[in-house]
């Protein structure tokens, strides 16, 4: 049972996990970096996935990103960070493009490595349409629902 339930659990496809294009915050690549920043802030969110008009993903865009933008600016200028220039660079000027989505038909211990170091993955189909996240915190939540399922188990089978 045990190798049974590893294998149905690290195996299986990640799309009943998705969070959907509909519930998850998103940016155009023509927006101004002001207001990807203040998206951002007002939803709580460190990074959210850039979408263009064709509903495919261009990258991610944080407000690390833009502060590193607007850091690089004042820097070349020799001037001090300032805001008010956000409102002259677009999002696609300082995004992060190594961002690509994987499919919805990936399977879990693929997506579980690449979630070891991201907070969220966006999730495509075949034709690069842009479906919806999944994260890191929902991939936790099942390797941990595992678990408990495979303890109670190993406590209901005798020795």
């Amino acid at each position: 049972m045990k190798g049974n339930a590893e294998t149905l659990l690290f195996s299986k496809e990640v799309a009943p996990f998705i969070i959907p294009k509909e519930q998850v915050t998103v940016v155009k690549p023509d927006w101004t970096l002001d207001r990807a920043l203040l998206v951002l802030t007002r939803r709580g969110q460190n990074s959210v996935p850039v979408i263009n008009d064709e509903n495919q993903i261009e990258g991610i865009i944080s407000k690390t990103n833009i502060l590193d933008h607007l850091y690089e600016l004042s820097r070349e200028k020799e001037n001090e960070l300032d805001f008010s220039k956000l409102n002259q660079f677009q999002v696609h000027e300082a995004m992060d493009l190594n961002h690509s989505g994987i499919l919805s038909n990936s399977i879990f211990s693929f997506a579980f490595e690449i979630l070891m170091n991201r907070s969220y993955i966006p999730i495509i189909d075949i034709r690069n349409q842009f479906l919806g996240i999944l994260t890191r915190r929902v991939m936790m939540e099942k390797v941990i629902e595992y678990f408990h399922g495979e303890y109670l188990q190993t406590l209901a089978d005798p020795v």
